[in-house]
């Protein structure tokens, strides 16, 4: 049996980012995986008694030629990563949010970022490029620029804060909309969702939002498909943080279609948001999506959003 959903426009006023477990505080910036080879482990060796301090909102210049190489792999990594490191060190003392780039002159450098100096027990993230944070964060973060396979170049590493968001809500933007196939454009959006601990992408794109009413035992299936951006979708109990996240998909690529799927399997009846995301900063367009469901529908009367909620509680 089809569901009936209720649309929630993307017009809310307060932008921000979403909260992450405490294994997703950094994304890599970059969505296409890099497959690199793997090096000999090895532990408790990084030196970071030369570490250069360095504070948010500034461009360093570096060499790896000629450095020490103490770390092969780290701890959050296999890759091979045995050219010499040049490691710097920040402290937050107050609560900041930041992206962090290097770009190598001529060779292949990785970024690991520790928050102990440590190559195992404090790794956070070993990226190709850049991180960027999903939550405020505070404390000691070293940043050691290594070598793939024996690496060494000049290097620029830069650090930049990011505006720490306000709480996210988007409660209160409620249109009455039903049915089980739906045209949107999520170009008129904000973005309130960026990285949640589910999943595995930083979406960074507008959004458009669906509160679905969900009876004990019952089942949705949500088919999306933008017509050129690179859609993602989210599943959240809730419409103002704190989130949290029962669903997730990004398995596909511009103008393809993303699936998601929830069970109410809490005993009872509730309400769970449906986030129409994508991948990119401020990407957005146009996009198609077919709902369906099992277990119970909220028949689309011509009534007030309220009353509807009021007949659940």
């Amino acid at each position: 049996m089809r569901n009936t959903i209720v649309a929630i426009i993307a017009l809310a006023l307060v932008a921000g980012a979403a909260s992450a477990g405490p294994d997703g505080i950094l994304s890599s910036t970059s969505k296409i995986p890099v497959v690199k080879e793997s090096g000999e482990p090895n532990k408790g060796l990084l030196d970071c008694s030369g570490a250069i301090e360095i504070s948010l909102d500034n461009v360093y210049y570096g060499d790896n030629t000629g450095m020490p190489n103490n770390v092969t792999t780290y701890g959050c990594s296999t890759w091979n990563e045995s050219g010499g490191e040049v490691v710097y060190h920040l402290y937050l003392a107050e609560p900041a949010m930041f992206e962090a780039y290097i770009t190598p002159s001529g060779c292949d450098l990785d970024l690991a970022v520790l928050d102990q100096c440590d190559e195992d027990l404090g790794c956070l993230i070993v990226v190709d490029s850049g991180v960027v944070t999903n939550v405020p964060v505070t404390g000691d973060f070293y940043f050691v620029v290594d070598g793939y396979a024996g690496a060494e170049c000049p290097f620029t590493f830069e650090i930049i804060s990011v505006p720490v968001p306000e709480p996210v809500e988007f409660c209160s933007a409620v249109e009455e909309v039903y049915g089980t196939y739906f045209e949107g454009d999520t170009c008129g959006g904000v973005n309130n969702i960026a990285t949640l601990d589910c999943g595995d992408y930083t979406e960074n794109g507008l959004e458009y939002y669906y509160e679905v009413f969900m009876p004990a035992g019952s089942t949705f299936t949500a088919d999306v498909t933008y017509a050129t951006a690179d859609g993602a979708l989210w599943v959240l109990d809730a419409c103002n943080e704190p989130f949290n996240c029962l669903g997730y998909a990004d398995n596909t690529l511009s103008g393809e279609t993303e699936t998601v799927t929830y069970t109410n399997d809490t005993g009872s009846d509730t309400y769970v948001y449906l986030v129409i995301d994508s991948w990119g900063t401020g990407a957005c367009g146009t996009y198609v999506m077919d709902f369906a469901s099992t277990g119970g529908a909220i028949p689309a009367e011509s009534r007030s959003f309220g009353n509807v909620k009021a007949m659940f509680r």
